[in-house]
């Protein structure tokens, strides 16, 4: 089953732009390590400094921006990263759909991917995830272990769509 990838960018890319367009380093700042917030806070106001002065001229600190926060991301999370310009486009696709069911707080939206040998356990890494989301806003640290959790999940989803789940069981960290 191949799953429609109708958007370019993941979660981490549209955090990012919330960020810039609010000015709120508070948007990236769950989707990279703790030791590199000043960073992303120093090149955030950058960026939003060059946007206000700059309307009209290609933006290359604003690119830098994006780039940065990708790679942090990415050093963070490692393989297990939500950057999607590095992704497959299954990979995007699960990414995506996972996401939205996870905005949606809708179980069944993710049906189209779920073998049902497996469902109880998506079940319970839904649930998980869901008891998470609605952590502080202001709150980095929470936000953060909500983003391990949320990226543990799209690996699992991923691994049981693609039929790789019982090779890579030490991915998610969770042991049958």
């Amino acid at each position: 089953m191949v799953l429609h990838c109708d958007q370019n960018d993941g979660p981490v890319t549209r955090a990012a732009k919330r960020a810039l367009e609010t000015g709120n380093a508070q948007h990236i700042l769950i989707w990279i390590q703790e030791d590199s917030e000043n960073t992303v806070k120093n090149l955030l106001e950058k960026a939003c400094c060059e946007r206000t002065t700059r309307k009209d001229a290609h933006d290359h600190t604003v690119d830098w921006y994006f780039e940065t926060v990708n790679r942090l991301h990415s050093a963070y999370h490692g393989t297990h990263n939500l950057n999607i310009s590095t992704k497959t486009p299954e990979e995007k696709a699960i990414i995506l759909l996972v996401e939205r069911a996870c905005e949606s707080g809708n179980f069944e939206d993710l049906s189209p991917v779920i073998p049902d040998a497996f469902n109880g356990e998506m079940r319970q890494y839904f649930d998980d995830v869901m008891k998470m989301r609605n952590f502080d806003r202001k709150n980095s640290a929470a936000g953060r272990v909500y983003v391990s959790a949320f990226v543990n999940f799209i690996t699992f989803v991923y691994h049981l769509h693609s039929g790789s789940h019982e090779r890579n069981r030490s991915f998610t960290g969770r042991e049958k």
